[in-house]
């Protein structure tokens, strides 16, 4: 059975946030021109996106969930939002052990995205500290 993938061409300007941490939201995007920049809360770049790469897979695959990063245009982008009924409809056509592969890569980025972002900010509290605050021995 053929997919027919159901995409809505989306324009973006520079400097337009696509979507923000703590959006409910399980829409994938594929870039079609432009740059986006995948950053944390903390505004740390996680990734620098260009023509023809994918981003917001892990709430595609995983369902609805809360966005755990923000994606920003860098230039004037336009994208292909891919709805997730489409993504679910192509990964149930898929093989099982595939489809649990995927999940479960997806579920550990999710997580390992989680505590680099727990790590970050205990790296800025201890860098906020002068000498004098910490307790030393």
């Amino acid at each position: 059975m053929k997919v027919v993938m159901n995409m809505v061409r989306t324009p973006y300007k520079q400097g337009d946030v696509i979507f923000d941490i703590s959006e409910k939201s399980d829409d994938l995007y594929l870039i079609h021109t432009g740059t986006v920049q995948i950053e944390s809360s903390e505004g740390l770049a996680l990734a620098t996106l260009e023509q023809g790469e994918m981003f917001g897979e892990m709430a595609s695959i995983l369902g609805e969930r809360e966005r755990t990063a923000r994606a920003v245009a860098v230039n004037n982008v336009v994208v292909d939002v891919i709805d997730s009924k489409t993504m679910q409809r192509k990964l149930s056509d898929s093989d099982p052990v595939l489809r649990a592969l995927v999940r479960n890569l997806t579920i550990r980025l999710a997580d390992a995205n989680e505590m680099n972002e727990r790590e970050w900010q205990m790296l800025n509290v201890y860098r906020s500290l002068s000498p004098e605050d910490i307790e030393r021995p």
